[in-house]
């Protein structure tokens, strides 16, 4: 027997009453299939999580605000800027690549700073200046050598300073003078000797204080016996 009209509009509002006070999202899945939003958002709130498993595929601009925690690798291919502080708690790897940041470039296992190069590979770490010289280690000497031309200063066990084969050498017995072949020491302005450091002769009967060059080369002077 057919239904009375009016009871079966009341039972289709009833249906309809029912389906709108359900949650039909709620565990709700799709199978092989594809849940599309037009000119529209998704909207979690009050402390949701938003989970899932496999592949995380996005076209276009995104913005996160609040922290964002990448546990595992992360690939990112093209240009990525960052703005703002960025902090590193860990080792930070680049393979196949350089790292420029202002006027500082890594790359090749150097640092570029403007026109200084600093090289860990040449004379056990070298710093390279824009005009040619160089500050490199010293690891005989136990210190550091500049270099520029033919000039070399080293510090270190020994201190010394040459231009090509004359030098000035400073270590623990004394001080070392060396002019080259054909060359001169050429002392300008007054010379003082403290005559406590010079050590005396006796038995020629030359006045006391007299001044000569021994068999060895060095400077005495006489005691006046």
């Amino acid at each position: 027997m057919p239904l009375d009209p009016l009871e079966n509009f009341r039972r289709r509002l009833d249906t309809l009453e029912a389906l709108l006070r359900t949650r039909f999202l709620e565990r709700s899945s799709i199978d092989e299939g594809q849940m599309r939003f037009l000119r529209s958002k998704l909207l979690l709130e009050d402390g949701s999580l938003l989970r899932g498993s496999g592949i995380f595929e996005w076209t276009g601009p995104a913005t996160v605000r609040g922290s964002l925690d990448i546990k595992g690798p992360a690939n990112v291919t093209g240009t990525m800027d960052i703005a703002g502080l960025t902090r590193l708690l860990s080792e930070l790897v680049v393979e196949g690549g350089k790292i420029t940041a202002g006027d500082v470039r890594i790359e090749d296992g150097k640092i570029h700073i403007g026109g200084m190069i600093l090289d860990p590979d040449v004379a056990g770490g070298a710093l390279t200046f824009p005009n040619g010289s160089r500050l490199e280690a010293d690891d005989d000497n136990g210190g550091e050598r500049l270099i520029t031309g033919d000039s070399v200063v080293n510090v270190g066990e020994v201190a010394s300073i040459r231009k090509g084969s004359t030098s000035v050498i400073v270590s623990a017995i004394g001080v070392t003078v060396n002019a080259g072949a054909g060359n001169e020491i050429l002392l300008q302005g007054a010379v003082r000797i403290p005559l406590a450091s010079v050590p005396t002769y006796s038995g020629t009967g030359l006045p006391q204080g007299t001044l000569r060059l021994s068999t060895t080369g060095r400077l005495e002077r006489a005691d006046g016996t």
